[in-house]
């Protein structure tokens, strides 16, 4: 087909409906109606000589024809707003709110250090986190995050990453607790009582799966989806926690709390959390300076 005879808008339609799988949510996302949603589609559907998408009880699904459409349709809408980005980023002016797709260990250990800094550099700019849900890059893909802080392992191509922290895992409990005066052997700590952080809610984690290989298994007795009352939980019980050292110190310093070395070695791809974001936007000057800041503010911590 002939470009010069598309309206470019209905591509920005297309891509939210892609990224909703439902017309009122893409409407809401892009302050339109969902009568003009629907117009806009059915243009591009007969532009494209293509369904695009099929009504369901929850909302849409794509045709093959808009799943192979959706990666180069969405590459290209943010190239082409990268290039109409403005040259500078003046933080001290701008209303821009950062959005970031991160776990709780982020949030604990970084939201009081960049709530200062952003109210002496940019008081009128917002950062908003979210949970990652096991999705931090679909986030990414569908922009409805700036950056993603997790650890992820490999990346793929179309990403851009830089180390951020390195955390080995360890072990805390109460001062009262059996094993604090103790050597935490493999087998002690199996036959121990566990608290599991679960964002996902998953009932198994990587220490099972590790246990597992050595004939073992533990006793979660509780899982919480979040690290922030982890501490106070672990202060008031006889339950031992898993987590990243960083984390371990705070919950030490705060509640009192015994870190021991875990006898479960973690793998490498979870000791590393990265900071993430797409190739294609990345280098708007406001999230470049977002960015450089978080990186500043972790070296701090280190």
């Amino acid at each position: 087909m002939n470009i010069g005879s598309l309206d470019l808008n209905l591509l920005r339609v297309f891509d939210a409906v892609m990224a909703e799988r439902h017309v009122t949510r893409a409407g809401d996302k892009l302050y339109l109606s969902q009568s003009a949603v629907s117009h806009a589609l059915s243009r591009l559907r007969h532009a494209l000589k293509d369904d695009l998408f099929i009504k369901t009880p929850g909302g849409v699904m794509p045709t093959p024809r808009a799943e192979e459409l959706a990666i180069p349709v969405s590459n290209a809408l943010r190239q082409l707003e990268a290039a109409l980005i403005p040259a500078e980023f003046d933080p001290s002016k701008s209303t821009r709110v950062f959005r970031l797709a991160a776990h709780d260990y982020f949030a604990t250990v970084m939201a009081a250090p960049l709530a200062g800094i952003l109210a002496q550099n940019a008081p009128h700019c917002s950062f908003r986190v979210r949970p990652t849900a096991g999705r931090a890059l679909e986030q990414l893909d569908a922009k409805e995050a700036d950056f993603a802080i997790s650890a992820f392992g490999e990346v793929p191509d179309r990403f851009e990453s830089v180390p951020l922290i390195q955390d080995a895992y360890v072990c805390v409990m109460s001062p009262k607790h059996e094993l604090a005066t103790k050597n935490l052997t493999l087998r002690r700590f199996a036959k121990a009582r566990h608290l599991l952080i679960s964002p996902k809610g998953d009932e198994r984690g990587f220490v099972d799966q590790l246990l597992a290989a050595e004939g073992l298994t533990r006793h979660v007795a509780m899982i919480i989806n979040q690290f922030s009352p982890a501490g106070q939980i672990v202060a008031h019980s006889d339950l031992m926690l898993t987590l990243p050292e960083r984390l371990g110190r705070k919950f030490k310093q705060e509640n009192g709390l015994v870190v021991k070395s875990c006898p479960v070695v973690s793998p490498s791809t979870f000791n590393e959390t990265k900071l993430v974001w797409h190739h294609s936007y990345g280098q708007h000057p406001a999230l470049q300076w977002m960015r450089d800041l978080i990186l500043e503010e972790v070296t701090k911590l280190n």
